[in-house]
């Protein structure tokens, strides 16, 4: 296994995946400065690069499932992932919602979406249509008519757009794929090169396009000789891995053994202060505690406080975020308990509580720093107290404007004084898929049993 790493993980990513014995081939020159025996090697297999978030890494390539697996299993609270993009459908128009703007397709066994204001072509009910996964939404395939053909150094787009990884820096590089994407552009194709393109000689890439073109065209003969709903073509499995509170000081751990390390540091990098923390590791003959410890202060000056509109990133295990908003009432200076009001979208239904949400009805959510619990009480308009809900996660992450943790599906709530378990089912499923640790799972099965015991 060859693996390249780039993101604000890569020192403490690279100093695990040496340790476990594999290969970390093309480091950049800072990565390359603090190790000094890796290889400038283009062949890389697998790449790990930064979530759109910064809370994690994606994972992708030859070796990825592997690498996932190494880097999972060595943190304490992290959740990790698979998932396939870029399936090809022969699919068959059933219907067309037009209350909700959308195209309903059959794909032999399952229902996709295709956005109606991305189609523009000629609809009839029945007909068959070249379609491919772009993602999911409430358990759903969302589809597309452009077609994204998967490489290992690019993906071609037929009267698409051109675009370069963020990840190649050379401008001699860039020159060379530009120059390759100008003559494919005259030709129809737009193409985005992906990372693994830096440094590969132009005649591979030329060939590895020149192959992709090929697999464009079957895929179109392949489509036009079959007449039932079934995949045409399997996508790229990429495998995505959250990182806990827990797991951000046990990255720092790796780091600190490498180069100097400010207590927080990957804490502080994920919110979004890496210019901070950059300077302050910059900092020489100065103790690095007392550094964070003015850091926090500084950071905790801007908020949470009284007024503020606040975000909660409640991170879903396997599914897409969800994210609570509201107004902070109070903060206590000593526990650092943040205490916020939220306003509830009426005509769903509380989760475990029963009852739908009422025009008026609120929640008064209540967390701390580190906390393995986030408790909303929930409120008709009238101030009349509905139940609790006690949600279960990941030692909560706070900064100034949003708070972040991965929630552990297993929850309790209270009606009446009754206090229940709710969501165990959902807990030991992701624990059976190894989405998350055992010992994680366990975790909040004793802290769901606390809350229940009035602890």
């Amino acid at each position: 296994m060859k693996v390249k790493i780039r993101g604000i993980y890569t020192t403490a990513l690279t100093k695990l995946l040496i340790e476990k014995g594999v290969e970390v081939v093309q480091p950049s020159k800072l990565t390359n400065d603090r190790f000094s025996d890796l290889k400038d090697d283009k062949s890389a297999t697998t790449i790990i690069y930064d979530k759109d978030d910064s809370n994690g890494v994606t994972i992708s390539g030859t070796n990825a499932e592997d690498v996932a697996k190494l880097i999972f299993n060595h943190f304490s609270d992290s959740a990790i992932r698979k998932t396939e993009i870029g399936e090809i459908y022969c699919g068959k128009i059933e219907r067309i919602d037009k209350k909700q703007s959308n195209i309903l397709i059959d794909l032999g066994g399952e229902e996709g979406i295709l956005p109606l204001q991305n189609y523009w072509g000629m609809l009839k009910e029945g007909e068959k249509i070249l379609v491919q996964v772009k993602g999911k939404f409430r358990g759903k395939k969302i589809l597309s008519d452009k077609l994204r053909i998967f490489g290992k150094n690019a993906i071609l787009i037929k009267d698409g757009f051109t675009k370069i990884s963020k990840y190649i820096n050379s401008g001699e590089e860039v020159n060379k794929l530009q120059k390759i994407s100008d003559e494919l552009q005259k030709e129809g194709w737009g193409i985005l090169w992906k990372a693994f393109a830096n440094g590969k000689e132009e005649e591979e890439l030329r060939n590895e396009i020149k192959r992709l073109i090929d697999k464009d065209k079957e895929i179109r003969e392949k489509f036009d000789s079959i007449t039932s709903p079934q995949k045409i073509e399997d996508g790229v499995k990429v495998f995505v891995i959250d990182f806990g509170a827990i797991s951000k000081k046990e990255l720092d751990d790796l780091r600190k053994n490498v180069v100097t390390t400010i207590p927080g540091h990957h804490f502080l990098k994920s919110g979004g202060y890496s210019l901070a923390v950059d300077f302050a590791e910059s900092l020489e003959n100065i103790d690095y505690n007392v550094i964070s410890k003015k850091m926090d202060s500084a950071l905790s000056k801007n908020g949470p406080n009284v007024g503020m509109f606040y975000e909660i990133f409640h991170k879903k295990i396997g599914k897409r975020d969800i994210i609570f908003r509201g107004i902070i009432e109070s903060v206590d200076k000593e526990t650092q308990t943040v205490v916020i009001k939220r306003r509830l979208r009426p005509g769903g239904r509380y989760d475990g509580i029963g009852g739908t949400i009422q025009p008026g009805d609120y929640a008064i959510t209540k967390f701390k720093p580190n906390s393995w619990v986030v408790e909303h009480t929930y409120f008709g308009k009238t101030g009349m107290q509905k139940g609790k809900y006690f949600n279960i996660n990941t030692p909560v992450e706070t900064y100034p404007n949003f708070a972040r943790y991965i929630d552990l599906e297993v929850d309790v709530v209270e009606v009446g004084g009754e206090k229940k378990v709710i969501d165990m089912e959902k807990l030991e499923r992701v624990s059976s898929e190894n989405l998350i640790k055992k010992e994680l799972a366990d975790k909040a099965v004793k802290i769901a049993n606390k809350i229940i015991e009035g602890e």
